[in-house]
């Protein structure tokens, strides 16, 4: 995708448009003769909180006992877990050039008031000038440092943070991809995929729970991340802990650290989970979507932090992907959660995120299992 076509569509992504929302009035009657309770309306989806499964909760323990640093991982794990709710998208170029513009002209305005000039510059020398404009540049830059967000790539070849990451993220994100994958087969229970597809695969919760819902139809998982410490970490996972258990690994699994080169390559479901903040800047995002997309034979799944960042990321996508598909005449529609195609009506009154809630019990390691909740940010769209 080319920087005009990005830059075209961040314009019209930015231009919100006014919406009404209306109450489905067949379920609104139902609420009123009381035949339902308002919280318990047909289009919600939720999973009664239950433990992760006993192998699961084992294998996470083989494999970090195995390094023997289980307290340290722990306690670092919720630093890193602290970090992963406050991170935002990069900064792109023309935003930080905006903002140097903008920290450049308060300075000037505040030197032409201190020295009562129209031109601060007008009695100094040449080369005074020189050192004052240095003077100027570099406030400039530690201002953009102090106020802008400082993205920075987490290190998923270091085993450590690897650790950290299964370990304060197993539960949450198993249960929130066990949530949508249970949404899909019920409002689909034909859906029978034979491929998958997981982008930025991570330490695995995507082919867990594929394995369990659509096992006897699956005949290939296609697992791509970078690193390699995560990609064998997933495959130890599904191995319960024990390297030498290849015999229990799914048939047609592939771990690779790139996406195919060949764009024939196309998959039944397609599933990106919590992986759009590791890309750089929007133009990655952009085209590995348009990569994502076209690899896309049945459903799409997209799914973040429920946090601002995180429903923006997905607000993006989940525009970009529609505007791709009215382009080319693909037949293609948003199954889950809107309704519509049109933009999101809760976006269009204020910047409060459009996110769900689940439940689920945290592993019991060092302590009583204990419930939580978290929150995400999703929209699954479906070709045909």
């Amino acid at each position: 995708m080319s920087g005009s076509c990005i830059a075209i569509f961040r314009r019209s992504y930015a231009t919100k448009t006014k919406l009404t929302t209306i109450f489905n009035e067949d379920v609104r009657q139902m609420i009123l003769r009381e035949e339902i309770k308002a919280r318990k309306h047909p289009g919600r989806c939720s999973i009664n909180a239950k433990p992760l499964p006993d192998d699961l909760i084992s294998a996470v323990l083989k494999t970090i006992k195995a390094g023997g640093q289980l307290k340290n991982v722990m306690s670092d794990g919720q630093l890193l877990l602290n970090y992963l709710y406050s991170r935002h998208s990069p900064t792109e170029q023309n935003e930080l050039m905006e903002k140097k513009q903008q920290n450049r002209v308060e300075l000037e305005k505040k030197c032409r008031l201190k020295f009562g000039v129209s031109d601060y510059s007008e009695n100094m020398s040449e080369e005074q000038q020189i050192k004052f404009e240095r003077f100027i540049n570099n406030r400039v830059e530690r201002l953009v440092a102090q106020r802008t967000y400082n993205w920075k790539p987490i290190d998923y070849n270091n085993k450590h943070v690897c650790h950290q990451y299964l370990l304060s993220r197993i539960a949450p994100e198993y249960n929130v991809i066990k949530t949508l994958f249970s949404d899909l087969q019920q409002r689909d229970p034909n859906f029978a995929p034979e491929s998958l597809f997981d982008f930025g695969s991570g330490i695995g919760t995507v082919t867990l729970n594929a394995k369990d819902f659509w096992g006897k139809s699956l005949k290939e998982y296609y697992c791509v991340d970078t690193s390699s410490t995560m990609n064998d970490l997933a495959k130890l996972i599904l191995q319960e802990g024990n390297p030498n258990n290849e015999d229990i690994l799914p048939k047609g699994l592939f771990y690779r650290q790139f996406l195919p080169a060949s764009p024939k390559l196309k998959f039944d479901l397609v599933v990106s989970a919590y992986t759009m903040f590791e890309l750089p800047d929007i133009k990655t995002r952009f085209e590995t979507l348009l990569n994502l997309w076209n690899k896309t034979k049945k459903y799409i799944v997209l799914v973040e932090m429920g946090t601002r960042a995180g429903f923006n990321l997905i607000n993006e996508a989940r525009d970009l992907l529609l505007e791709i598909s009215s382009q080319n005449s693909t037949k293609s529609h948003v199954f889950s959660p809107c309704p519509h195609e049109h933009s999101c009506p809760r976006y269009d009154t204020d910047d409060t995120p459009c996110n769900f809630e689940v439940s689920y019990f945290s592993p019991n390691i060092a302590q009583q299992s204990v419930l939580k909740r978290e929150h995400f940010s999703y929209v699954i769209i479906k070709k045909g």
